[in-house]
């Protein structure tokens, strides 16, 4: 069981942060070598929601991409280091926006590129020395005059589109070169589609949420019940929910590999347990571990231009990353306190998760408000769970 007094400050962290409007609601869901430990939920907003299940766990879908791509590629005899050119011709053209001049790619962008977020591709978030997640590149600027990312919401978008998209704009840095914040799980996803011939739906579904019991995770469709609805701040009278979040309007063309889908802290927690420690043969042990220990060659001490993400907690001095998560390499120089090795990432609507290898315990915080990153929940959580760090 978890100790008394972390038990305690846990309940008291709950119930001030909605006290004090610093979230409309939470759920913290704790395991321990495989076992639920601690489990505590305060629901104060519209009644009728109360006993809804499902969250929208945007860019939490991401670490779920990256081992049903493992998983595929292994069946499929595809090494991490294949160019996705093989399966997407267009981007052997790619060209990188460096000083306002177009040149050539030097490296061909790789599955693992993708995996480890140093593909060069970038999001196109709006121009901001303020937001945790910033878009701030010259290539961002021309995802914005695109309208990528709205274009990636309209439900008659395709795979196809994303392609044509993806492949008719610059990378914001050289493949391999840096870690950057972008729509590389999402080209991950259209990849999978490509070598399996299924959606992505059914594939996720087939290779890793049958196998796992994961019964409430997938990309949602309409008719879809359960949904607990998003909030968005709405200071100071604390928060509004944002109308129509609670239902699914439009059927979704293109299914979002780093950020579609629905899940519940249970199931979340079935997926961190499977990376701590498979129970279920999917795929070998060598290739799961590149989960689970950082992937990238060099340190990411280059976050602090602010140019494209700003949450050292996640990704910053200290850190690395993995196939789908960001690692602690050097628990001393980030900002909360931690173990070392410590897997971790969230989702756009603050639900976050952790996997702690050295203490086998899996910690979800999962809520459903806009914008991620109003408070530093994760940096508070730790300073709970890890007081007797020094």
């Amino acid at each position: 069981m978890l100790d008394q007094n972390k038990e305690n400050q846990l309940n008291n962290w709950l119930e001030e942060s909605v006290q004090n409007n610093r979230i409309p609601f939470g759920e913290i869901s704790i395991s321990k070598k495989n076992k639920d430990i601690y489990k505590y939920k305060i629901y104060t907003q519209d009644e009728k929601y109360k006993n809804n299940k499902l969250y929208r766990i945007h860019s939490l879908t991401k670490p779920i991409t990256s081992l049903v791509s493992l998983i595929v590629l292994e069946k499929n005899n595809i090494n991490v280091k294949e160019p996705i050119s093989t399966f997407i011709p267009e981007f052997k053209k790619g060209k990188v926006l460096i000083d306002e001049e177009l040149i050539n790619i030097n490296t061909p962008i790789t599955f693992e590129h993708l995996l480890t977020h140093t593909s060069g591709l970038t999001y196109g978030f709006n121009r901001s020395n303020q937001a945790i997640l910033r878009g701030n590149t010259e290539v961002d600027n021309i995802y914005r005059e695109k309208g990528i990312l709205e274009r990636i919401r309209n439900s008659s978008y395709t795979s196809s589109d994303f392609i044509n998209d993806l492949t008719s704009l610059p990378l914001a840095y050289q493949p391999g070169t840096r870690w950057n914040y972008g729509l590389s799980s999402d080209l991950l996803g259209v990849l999978l589609e490509l070598i399996c011939k299924q959606s992505l739906d059914e594939i996720c579904k087939n290779e890793l949420f049958i196998p796992l019991e994961m019964n409430d995770t997938y990309f949602p469709s309409v008719n879809l019940k359960n949904l607990i609805p998003t909030f968005k701040l709405s200071l100071p009278s604390g928060f509004k929910l944002i109308n129509e979040t609670d239902q699914i309007k439009r059927e979704h063309k293109f299914l979002s590999g780093g950020g579609g889908m629905i899940s519940t802290p249970q199931d979340y927690i079935k997926f961190c347990n499977y990376i701590l420690d498979p129970k279920v043969s999917l795929i070998n042990d060598n290739t799961l571990s590149k989960m689970k220990n950082n992937q990238l060659k060099h340190e990411m001490e280059y976050l602090t231009d602010k140019l494209n993400f700003y949450d050292f907690t996640f990704a910053g001095p200290g850190t690395g990353f993995s196939y789908g998560f960001a690692t602690i390499e050097n628990p001393n120089i980030v900002p909360q306190k931690t173990p070392k090795s410590v897997l971790s990432w969230a989702g756009a609507a603050n639900t976050i998760v952790w996997i702690d290898q050295i203490n086998k315990i899996v910690f979800t915080f999962f809520t459903q408000l806009i914008p991620f990153g109003y408070q530093n929940y994760k940096k508070e959580l730790h300073e709970i769970l890890y007081s007797d760090i020094n």
